[in-house]
């Protein structure tokens, strides 16, 4: 479903991590100029001073440096590290500000200061977003009707403890009604290499699609629920270095259906009530991409592989793997270069409940495709035409914010890709097991904690034209 929960973002953007000190030029490379007092070749470090951190443990600090104390190194070698480092405290979303300095002690040996302004940590979250799985689909498939509304509220608590833990609570009504409650805490030994997350989350639909109509979902109403969903999970993430994650995961699912749902499509889940089953997944992250939100270097590569339905329970049986790379290259003039390609390979034969769906490429925001298997294939070339921020030093009303950066990007891009059918969807499937593509032009407007707004003018191999609007990043 598409998010337009405008309230939180513009806490977030007030209050958390909102990059102020820098625009995303700033952030990629580094000012090689400030350290040229270094005049030897090798340095030791002495001392590692942080400020700031009042509720930040500074342990959970030091497990983001490359660099420690009483270590000798380069001087060329520190000054790439400590832009390095800067990135990655940027990115751990728990502070505003980040700045490190050199102080020279004497010819051979040096000290490292650490600065920080810490996030605002609890964030208020009101819910109002479309149940749609974005604004084409709300836009043209459902005449943009505002009674497709769900709305709810809850908050974010970032940094309980100081040790970077996340508590998270939402409930949402309207077309579904939700309880959401997850607790994740990234630290749990001294070597601050494993994490664990529990999340329970129960959530009941009156309003549920039951199957498409040309690549259009189908939607009925009912006075009492259609679905019951209860999901809980636990899974640790091991932190092999900065940038290689491990995830594995347990999962319970309960599911209980009405039997409208099996007249609506004998094949949404065979004539089964009560389904049970039990997940187990792994994940694979490698992320060295210079800022998450709106990455212009570097690269991330994600594998994932899950089985649903292992143990006791017999009425769930489903696995399935995912690829996902993704490479972005700074060029000159302001121009960057990034493409991405992603695949599944999941059962073949499954009920429409367990249907994987896919609308990646753009152009084709308003239809759902499943499919068990997929590849595709995407390109964008960007150039940045305006790169600016606005002073807010005489701005008494919220002192968190000194600059608000604004970052404007022209692109042009080119997707495309193949999505194969499962075995019992219909046979005039036309936009399935056919290589589809898309191109067109954008613009990306990129603002505090580097959250971009897009707008994209695209044309498919459908000969139809899209206008699209979205938040985030490409891929």
């Amino acid at each position: 479903m598409i998010k337009l929960n405008l309230f939180s973002l513009f806490i977030l953007a007030l209050f958390y991590n909102p990059v102020t000190i820098f625009s995303q030029n700033d952030i990629v490379s580094a000012d090689i100029n400030k350290y040229d007092f270094l005049e030897s070749n090798r340095y030791k470090i002495k001392t590692i001073e942080i400020k700031g951190n009042k509720r930040t443990k500074k342990d959970i600090i030091l497990r983001e440096l490359s660099i420690k104390e009483d270590e000798t190194i380069d001087k060329n070698t520190l000054v790439n590290i400590i832009e390095e480092d800067k990135r990655k405290l940027i990115n751990t979303n728990l502070f505003n500000e980040v700045d490190i300095n050199i102080i020279l002690v004497d010819n051979s040996n040096l000290s490292i200061e650490i600065i920080l302004l810490e996030s605002f940590y609890l964030l208020p979250s009101i819910i109002f977003e479309l149940s749609d799985r974005n604004f084409n689909d709300w836009w043209v498939n459902f005449d943009h009707d505002f009674s497709r509304i769900n709305y709810g509220g809850g908050f974010l608590q970032y940094n309980l403890t100081g040790r970077a833990d996340i508590l998270e609570f939402t409930f949402r009504r309207g077309f579904i009604r939700e309880l959401f409650t997850s607790y994740f805490i990234p630290y749990l030994s001294k070597k601050q290499k494993g994490g664990l997350e529990a999340y329970f989350n129960l959530i009941e639909f009156d309003h549920l699609f039951y199957n498409t109509n040309d690549y259009v979902p189908i939607f009925y109403k009912s006075d009492n629920f259609l679905k019951k969903h209860l999901k809980s999970s636990l899974e640790y993430s091991h932190r092999e270095s900065f940038y290689n994650y491990h995830y594995f995961s347990l999962e319970y699912n309960n599911i209980k259906l009405n039997d409208t749902l099996n007249f609506l499509n004998e094949n949404y889940f065979k004539n089964h009530k009560n389904i049970n089953g039990i997940s187990l997944g792994y994940e694979f992250n490698r992320d060295f991409r210079d800022i998450k939100n709106y990455p212009l270097n570097g690269f991330r590569l994600n594998f994932r592989v899950r089985k649903d339905g292992i143990g006791i329970f017999k009425n769930l049986d489903k696995w399935s793997t995912k690829l996902y790379y993704s490479n972005y290259i700074p060029l000159k003039r302001n121009f960057n270069y990034s493409f991405n390609f992603s695949t599944l390979y999941s059962s073949k034969n499954l009920p429409f409940l367990f249907y994987e769906s896919s609308d990646k490429i753009r152009g084709y925001e308003k239809y759902l495709i499943h499919g068990h298997s997929y590849f595709i294939q995407k390109n964008s070339l960007k150039k940045n035409i305006l790169s600016t921020s606005f002073n807010r030093d005489n701005e008494k009303l919220i002192k968190r914010i000194k600059n608000i950066p604004l970052d404007i990007y022209i692109k042009i891009f080119f997707d495309n890709g193949i999505i194969w059918k499962y075995n019992n969807q219909p046979k005039n499937s036309y936009l399935n097991n056919k290589y589809q593509y898309s191109f067109g032009v954008g613009i990306d407007l990129v603002t505090l904690k580097n959250i971009s707004l897009s707008s994209e003018l695209s044309r498919n191999s459908l000969n139809e034209n899209n206008l699209s609007f979205k938040l985030g990043a490409d891929f």
